[in-house]
């Protein structure tokens, strides 16, 4: 007797989980590892070789463009909300919680969505570990000269996973379970 239901072409296989993907938790976690890693060095390596206050020095290393200058941010994205870091320290480990569950309901084949993921995870870190070891307050170096704001990696990696993320679900909605 031929079982029919296993030779039916039309019923999509499941796809594979995330979680039981080496190749998903290595984008997942190299990405977040590298990314808190970087951001954690150079703010160390920029405070110390620029030092803070009055007597820090400033680096130009695109003239009119960019420099390195040392502030530091007690408040969220745009110095916004200063004096809450409780409440930002909250958000990030809400936000922390949000990542891990969504990389445990993804596919293992939504790379960029495990990347963002890890972009994501490596910002909230990185400016969590500031918040927590710095009096709430978070350091910043980057400076583009035509932009207002100061930022750091870990701002710029929020800054990247965000839309990453976004347009990954646009891509692939997470009600359909990724390919």
């Amino acid at each position: 007797m031929v079982n029919v239901a296993a030779e039916d072409s039309t019923t999509p296989a499941t796809p594979m989980p995330a979680v039981k993907s080496p190749a998903a938790w290595a984008r997942f976690v190299l990405v977040g590892i590298c990314g808190v890693a970087a951001d954690l060095w150079t703010k160390h390596l920029a405070f110390a070789r620029l030092g803070y206050g009055p007597n820090a020095r400033r680096v130009v290393l695109v003239p009119h463009l960019l420099r390195l200058e040392t502030t530091l941010n007690g408040g969220a994205v745009f110095g916004m909300g200063q004096g809450l870091s409780l409440v930002f320290v909250i958000v990030s480990l809400v936000a922390l919680a949000f990542v891990v569950y969504v990389f445990m309901t993804s596919t293992r084949r939504q790379w960029a969505l495990h990347i963002a993921l890890g972009l994501i995870m490596a910002g909230a870190i990185g400016n969590l570990y500031d918040r927590v070891f710095n009096h709430g307050l978070v350091r910043d170096f980057i400076h583009l000269q035509y932009w207002r704001w100061i930022f750091n990696l870990a701002d710029a990696m929020l800054c990247i996973g965000v839309p990453l993320l976004i347009l990954s679900w646009l891509r692939n909605p997470p009600n359909g379970r990724g390919k």
